[in-house]
């Protein structure tokens, strides 16, 4: 039996996953860089007293892009697997109760 967090997993990511691998790359790779970026600026200005100059804004968006990429692979392979778990309980559950009538 799914539980209701499931059942939101599922169709959240149904819809999430109808443009394909390559729509949800084209989608999160560079929000995600924006945003790693931002926050990679900020972390080293804070901490490091970093000064921002134009070649350091490329280092920057080339780690906060690297991020962006290795968060987006990961969150693809994470949310499929975890799918693809949830439909072989729920068929294996199926079957278990079609044996038992």
């Amino acid at each position: 039996m799914l539980s209701s967090s499931e059942k939101r997993f599922v169709k959240e990511w149904q819809d999430q996953r109808k443009g394909g691998r390559w729509s949800y790359y084209l989608l999160f790779i560079p929000v995600g860089t924006f945003i790693c970026s931002l926050i990679l600026s900020i972390f080293l200005y804070l901490f490091f007293q970093v000064v921002f100059g134009s070649a350091f804004l490329y280092w920057v968006f080339l780690g906060g892009f690297t991020f962006s990429i290795l968060l987006t692979l990961s969150s693809w392979s994470r949310n499929e697997t975890r799918l693809k778990k949830i439909i072989r309980r729920e068929v294996k559950e199926g079957i278990e109760k079609d044996e038992a009538i």
